[in-house]
């Protein structure tokens, strides 16, 4: 009788431990991550990122240390490698977030944010229209793209905007749509 009991609380320690999972809950820069990760996919983030680190660094880049808590889920790992690895580049000293800046498709440099530059772009297309203009635009297309730069390498605002109006200038509609 004993025997069968222990048996099937073995057998049930057995069934319980084959559908546990190891996981962690990570901590990048004192904030959680959302989410738990496997042992595997921490490594992968973690080389992924001074993987990327080192390409944006000059020299060898200080990967800070990040902090792990083991958990043990019958769920398999939620986090998404995305997020984490994200967070871990953005959390070496000196890389942040910019955006890189393509007039007609050519890459003019960065810049802090886009969207601090479009205005930027707006207001000097605005204080260069002539009078009899209505309208003012550029003769092409700019767009911007999230990249990870190393700190202090982005162009001024100013210069950028002189930069895209010196690669599709500008040009200035009066009310007949003719070019003032």
């Amino acid at each position: 009788m004993w025997k069968k009991i222990l048996l099937s609380v073995f057998a049930l320690a057995l069934l319980l431990a084959a559908n546990l999972n190891i996981c962690w809950k990570v901590r990048v820069s004192g904030k959680d991550v959302y989410g738990v990760y496997s042992p595997a996919q921490f490594r992968e983030c973690k080389r992924a990122a001074f993987a990327a680190a080192d390409e944006i660094c000059r020299g060898e880049p200080y990967m800070p240390d990040f902090k792990r808590s083991f958990r043990l889920c019958f769920r398999p790992p939620t986090g998404k490698e995305k997020l984490l690895t994200d967070r871990m580049i953005l959390a070496v000293p000196g890389i942040r977030l910019s955006d890189e800046v393509y007039v007609n498709g050519e890459l003019m440099g960065t810049v802090r944010s886009g969207n601090v530059l479009y205005d930027y772009l707006r207001s000097f297309i605005k204080n260069q229209m002539p009078n009899r203009a209505v309208f003012g635009s550029i003769k092409g297309e700019v767009t911007t793209e999230h990249v990870y730069s190393y700190a202090g390498r982005e162009t001024d605002y100013s210069d950028m905007v002189l930069l895209i109006s010196g690669a599709a200038p500008v040009f200035y509609v009066d009310e007949n749509g003719q070019y003032a």
